[in-house]
């Protein structure tokens, strides 16, 4: 909603648009064209100057009253609970433990959602790994590797690394093994991938399965000469096993991966740990403590505005005085955190909110964003006062700028662009048509 009038135009354009509106009414009057360039001209008289400064203050005072109170109805809409996009209808999902399980909500969240997820073990990936050697130790002669290991899919490749150099010298473990891991990594189907490791100088070589689960293992069988042990698998291929009760019902899962759905895809869980958690879905109470904070600067904003310019008109006056009433029974904004200060602003204390919103998060819920909570107020002065029409709003500055204007030598005229629009007004609602229908026009050709 705009301010009547304004309707988003720059300074300049309203300017033209009043001054394309006294043309089309004294098309033939060349007094009126003479008082249109007075006007704009560089010479112009005094009185014609204070009256071009009244217009650019009023102006300016105008759009910036309208982005307050259009920024007032966002903050509202935030915490009212007839919006749809409320802070009381986010649902977040969360874990009483985020060792054993990390949880992200999506779109489809229930408010009521109350999950026990019991994890048993956790999936993981299939590590074997040889014996550790001193990496510049030479390799024994005839520890050759004639290696055969069969993936997940049943993919076979075959590998042999002699322990010996072109030239017949001995190589090191560290030879082999980067020899070994480079001929293996080299089967991208395999599903398995082999690395060095060195610990404290002594590395061993370690082939890991690229995926978790019992499903993605594999098998190492052949001579492993200098890779002695890496047939043996060091950590088995395991898949997560859990049980998840909701609503007194128990039912036990198994997942190759650690990533997995509950209440019907509505949460995406990763387990981390075995153990016990609760999964629950519910507001955010920082979310809720941050529209709060948001909506209480927001109206102090108007407020402040409307104090340094309540002498524009009795329009601005009277929205000072509503916005300067209470919100709600002293007693009652205090239990949720909120305070006026000394300078008639309000004020929020954050651990007095959380505490409502935990004690009795109904109760504060209304208190906030219920049918008569206060950001249903809030937002109901906001919308009355961009309702309201520029000649009330600005009723002195218009009578202040008519005045001047009557002074000068355009006054036959009446050059003062508040005071026409004014007269415009007065004339009746057919006339006001006319005047917004220009706007519209040069809107469009904006």
């Amino acid at each position: 909603m705009a301010i009547t009038g304004i309707n988003g135009y720059s300074s300049y354009q309203y300017q033209n648009t009043l001054k394309l509106l006294q043309l089309s009414s004294t098309a033939n009057s060349s007094k009126a064209v003479e008082a249109i360039k007075k006007l704009s001209s560089t010479g112009s008289s005094s009185s014609t100057s204070s009256a071009k400064k009244t217009f650019a203050s009023t102006t300016d005072f105008l759009t910036s009253y309208q982005s307050e109170l259009t920024a007032l109805e966002s903050a509202a809409a935030k915490l009212s609970t007839s919006s749809s996009k409320n802070v009381f209808t986010d649902y977040q999902a969360a874990s009483t433990d985020e060792s054993v399980a990390t949880v992200k909500g999506n779109w489809r969240l229930n408010g009521d959602t109350d999950i026990t997820l019991n994890v048993q073990s956790m999936a993981q990936a299939q590590k074997n790994a040889s014996k550790s050697h001193y990496a510049l130790e030479t390799v024994e002669p005839g520890a050759d590797m004639e290696l055969q290991i069969t993936g997940a899919k049943g993919t076979s490749v075959s590998v042999s690394v002699s322990s010996t150099n072109g030239d017949g010298s001995a190589k090191t473990y560290n030879q082999m093994y980067q020899d070994a891991a480079k001929a293996i990594n080299a089967q991208s189907d395999l599903g398995v991938k082999a690395s060095v490791s060195n610990v404290d100088g002594k590395v061993s070589l370690v082939l890991t399965a690229k995926n978790t689960g019992e499903a993605n293992g594999f098998t190492v069988t052949g001579s492993a000469g200098a890779a002695d042990g890496i047939e043996n698998a060091a950590l088995a291929a395991q898949d997560a096993v859990f049980t998840v009760t909701e609503n007194g019902y128990s039912q036990t899962y198994r997942s190759s991966t650690n990533s997995v759905s509950l209440d019907y895809g509505r949460i995406d869980a990763q387990i981390r740990g075995t153990g016990e958690t609760k999964v629950y879905t519910g507001v955010d109470e920082d979310e809720v403590v941050s529209a709060v904070k948001n909506l209480m600067d927001r109206y102090n904003s108007v407020t402040s505005i409307l104090e340094s310019n309540s002498g524009r008109g009795t329009g601005a006056a009277a929205h000072l005085a509503a916005f300067k009433r209470g919100m709600a029974d002293e007693k009652t904004l205090k239990a949720i955190g909120i305070t006026y200060g000394e300078d008639g602003k309000m004020q929020l204390n954050e651990e007095k909110l959380r505490e409502a919103l935990e004690n009795d998060y109904e109760w504060t819920k209304e208190t906030l964003g219920g049918q008569f909570g206060i950001a249903e107020k809030a937002a109901s002065r906001a919308d009355t006062a961009l309702s309201d029409s520029v000649q009330s709003i600005v009723s002195k500055d218009l009578s202040s700028t008519t005045s001047e204007s009557q002074s000068g030598s355009a006054a036959d005229f009446k050059s003062s662009s508040f005071q026409y629009f004014n007269h415009f007004a007065r004339s009746g609602a057919f006339n006001l048509s006319n005047y917004y229908a220009v706007g519209i026009l040069l809107n469009t050709m904006a």
